[in-house]
């Protein structure tokens, strides 16, 4: 092998890593996207633990999915000291407690009034119990007071109606006056004041406390416990689009119960959910292989079109992913999520079937990317399938529009549907604002999109068709400046291939347009064709015959590559490569057999077409409707029955060449093809009036 045959087969580094079969790339390109989408859902979803901490400020702003309330411990206590306190109240005597304090309050007086005495300390202790026969107190305590300073005296006696103030603050019964003096030692325990000093408050406190309720303890608790359980938890209510947390706000006790409420604390919670929300995904995506093998396998091994519904429903996800990141900050984002940009690119350029498919599977991701609301969730649904039902026959840019408008209405009349079951009128009015600009924003970028979409997917929409119609097309500004005689024809042949597809229920777009640049090779020596040449005069007077073939028959190729450099349709292109497949170059067939000694001296092989036979209906319409518009022309004097002759007479000819065998078209399509071919051709060739001269006689004007 020599080095210029090794470089032909020389491929980039990436090469060996991109499969040579369509529908393997086509499976390569969906598994891409398939890692994508669950790329997002799962950092999406992934447990964050640490997302929010008490004492931490919020690291970002979470809005309520859904309708809870969550209980407020705080409040709830708060509410229940105060209950405990009012139901307390009523079952205490607060005479008993004046009657406690003016007794501490004597014996205060009564130990300073001895103190002063000169006796000693155990006769001042003597004197002080002589005083107060029911004390119960130790010999130390009384002599801490007896021998107290004025001030030290004062610091004991407050301490100690303190201490009793908070103990009869509630009620003590004669069952439970031992529990209560137990609650003055703890309570003096933690007092910052000497040690004997605060032995004497509490021995005092506790010697002075006295019952001041005539109800036992058992039945005040009952009373009381009672009372709280009509009370009830404090909760706090959380509605639809509610916010529970700003960013940068604080975390609380309550707001970190009031997100694991609304199971904002992590998404998921584990990764064992996570791992469901992947297995839905590949449940999703495997569906989607077996509806595109079973019911659209022409697109399961097209790896343009799968490449082109790859990236829209890419656009779509990455779309949804940022509305769904703002959603936390206010709900009224989720009007936003372009399913409808799905349902409206796919029905365009593809079916209603797909599309429809398509939108389903998008509502299904957009149900995981807001996190369940099923508000969000509808509202997107319902736009994604009026974008696929809604947009149908869109044959120009005035279609797509028309059908943009009832999108964007229907949008925002479901979005104000679904904002009605969440908040108040201002929030139904804006979501209804939002769900009209979505419809908007969704129909410019799918009318923008269009021409990038069909040149990945190789799609030709009849938009796209209609505009290569205009005679403003270079091409065809071409044709008409440089082969006048061709593009007559080729209009011509337009109209014929038109009523013929209609007939038969083939594409009359596509075969029309087809007929208007399937002889555009003609362009570049338009004078050897008898339509662009001079009556009387004929460029192939001074050419062989097989020479003349040869001109002829490469107006296909010339054709093709016109096509290929004006960036025509792949549909275009075959029509153009097929519309005289391999028939024979007749007329100088004929000639060279005149000039030759016989069959056998003529190759027919050097006068037939090299180009391939038509592959589709569009492309044999157009080959019948060329032959017999130029054969029709030149008839003499064409009446009905010529013409339906001349009709049945070519199509059987290419029928018997074998030409037309790998259309698919059947018999009673020729049959209807033959019909509507006539009726054209019958009312292009009738008979015209002869219109009499006009003669002006002498004298008159």
């Amino acid at each position: 092998m020599d080095e210029k045959e090794g470089s032909k087969g020389h491929k980039p580094w990436y090469g060996s890593f991109i499969p040579e079969s369509g529908e393997k790339r086509a499976f390569l390109i969906s598994l891409t996207l398939l890692v994508c989408i669950l790329a997002m859902l799962v950092l999406e979803y992934a447990p964050r633990v640490t997302r929010f901490e008490v004492g931490k400020p919020s690291t970002e702003t979470v809005i309520s999915s859904r309708d809870f309330s969550v209980v407020d411990e705080e409040s709830t206590q708060q509410a229940e000291d105060i209950e405990r306190r009012r139901k307390q109240q009523l079952f205490i005597d607060d005479s008993a407690l004046e009657g406690a304090v003016d007794s501490l309050a004597g014996f205060f007086d009564q130990a300073r009034i001895i103190s002063k005495h000169s006796e000693s300390t155990a006769g001042k202790v003597a004197e002080l119990l002589a005083t107060q026969e029911d004390l119960e107190v130790s010999f130390g305590v009384l002599e801490t007071v007896v021998t107290a300073t004025e001030e030290e005296s004062s610091l004991i006696y407050a301490t100690a109606i303190d201490l009793l103030n908070v103990a009869m603050s509630e009620p003590v019964a004669g069952d439970n006056i031992a529990e209560k003096r137990e609650e003055i030692e703890a309570r003096a325990e933690g007092m910052p004041i000497v040690v004997d000093a605060r032995r004497a408050a509490m021995e005092l406190a506790a010697s002075f406390l006295t019952v001041n309720t005539p109800y036992s303890s058992a039945t005040i608790n009952l009373d009381i416990e009672t009372s709280l359980e009509e009370l009830g938890p404090v909760t706090i209510k959380y509605s639809v689009g509610q916010k529970i947390v700003d960013k940068g706000e604080i975390i609380t006790e309550l707001t970190l119960a009031s997100l694991s409420a609304a199971g904002a604390l992590s998404p998921v919670g584990n990764y064992q959910q996570v791992l469901g929300i992947g297995l839905l995904v590949l449940a999703l995506y495997a569906l989607a292989l077996i509806f595109f093998k079973r019911y659209r396998p022409d697109i399961a091994g097209n790896w343009r079109v799968v490449a082109m519904i790859c990236l829209v429903f890419l656009v779509f996800c990455l779309s949804c992913r940022l509305c769904a990141v703002f959603i936390d900050e206010n709900p009224l984002w989720g009007y936003l999520i372009p399913l409808a940009l799905v349902g409206m690119t796919m029905a365009v350029l593809l079916d209603r079937l797909v599309a429809l498919f398509m939108v389903l599977m998008g509502g299904v991701l957009t149900g995981l990317f807001v996190k369940g609301n099923i508000y969000l969730t509808i509202a997107a649904l319902m736009g994604g399938l009026a974008g696929a039902l809604l947009v149908v026959e869109v044959k120009n840019r005035q279609d797509l529009m028309r059908s943009a408008v009832e999108v964007s209405l229907i949008i925002s009349a479901v979005s104000m549907i679904t904002a009605s079951l969440i908040k108040d009128v201002r929030f139904i009015l804006l979501a209804g604002l939002l769900g009209l600009g979505n419809g908007i924003v969704v129909s410019i970028v799918t009318l923008g999109s269009l021409p990038v979409l069909e040149r990945i997917s190789g799609i030709v929409t009849p938009m796209h068709l209609l505009e290569l119609a205009s005679p403003d097309q270079p091409l065809m500004r071409e044709l008409i400046s440089k082969a006048p005689g061709t593009y007559s024809h080729s209009v011509i042949v337009g109209n014929l291939a038109n009523a013929a597809a209609v007939e038969i229920g083939a594409d009359a777009l596509l075969a029309r347009v087809g007929s208007y640049y399937h002889d555009v090779g003609k362009i570049k020596r338009s004078g050897f064709f008898v339509e662009n040449q001079p009556r009387g005069l004929s460029s192939h007077e001074n050419l062989k015959p097989n020479l003349s073939a040869l001109v002829i028959t490469a107006h296909v190729k010339e054709g093709v590559e016109l096509a290929r450099e004006y960036h025509l349709p792949d549909e275009i292109v075959a029509i153009i490569k097929q519309h005289h497949g391999t028939s024979l170059v007749r007329y100088f067939y004929a000639r060279a057999l005149e000039e030759g000694s016989g069959p056998e001296t003529v190759s027919e092989s050097r006068f037939r077409y090299p180009g391939e036979k038509p592959q589709s209906k569009e492309a044999a319409i157009v080959m019948l409707a060329d032959a017999i518009e130029a054969a029709a022309k030149a008839l003499e004097k064409p009446t009905p029955v010529k013409l339906e002759q001349l009709t049945r007479m070519l199509s059987i000819e290419r029928l018997q060449d074998g030409q037309l065998n790998e259309s698919n078209l059947t018999l009673g399509d020729l049959e209807k093809i033959n019909k509507a071919f006539l009726r054209i051709l019958t009312s292009m060739y009738h008979e015209r009036v002869e219109y009499p001269a006009l003669v002006k006689e002498e004298g008159i004007s």
